[in-house]
């Protein structure tokens, strides 16, 4: 509907969730290009504050919506829940060797931080306190977001 009504969309452009952007648009068969489709090079708070002010449309994660919902005055959120929507993110390191063996050890000590049950209750919890909601949340958590 945004394509084909030429509506404006922006899209971030080389990052992860312009990544799965693409995706989407190419499983609705649609090559996103023309005066309607903005890639902005930008992060994703100064695109979706470009976006409200130019009242488009834009794919943006949870956590930078609801992190900055009070300065956000003509979006809303249109559709979430979606398993097709979900953005995974991960932690990696260079192979051993490609590195200094410090660098790589810190890496790994991190990585295994956040897979702990430390790391992962920090990451479930995330927000909640200032925002009253968790910023990273998991799918059925985000079916059930109301903002």
């Amino acid at each position: 509907m945004i394509a084909g009504a030429g509506a404006k969309f922006f899209s971030r452009g080389g990052s992860g969730t312009h990544k799965k952007e693409m995706m989407i648009w190419e499983e609705a068969g649609i090559n996103p290009s023309g005066i309607w489709y903005i890639v902005t090079g930008d992060l994703m708070w100064p695109t979706l504050s470009r976006c409200d002010n130019e009242h488009g449309y834009f794919m943006t994660d949870s956590s930078t919506f609801i992190a900055k919902k009070t300065e956000i005055k003509n979006l809303r959120v249109l559709f979430r829940g979606d398993p097709i929507l979900v953005n995974i993110y991960h932690a990696l390191t260079v192979p051993e060797g490609k590195t200094t063996k410090e660098m790589y050890l810190l890496v790994c000590k991190f990585i295994g931080f956040l897979e702990s049950e430390k790391g992962q209750d920090m990451l479930r919890d995330y927000g909640k306190e200032e925002y009253g909601f968790a910023l990273y949340m998991d799918l059925e958590t985000a079916r059930n977001y109301e903002q």
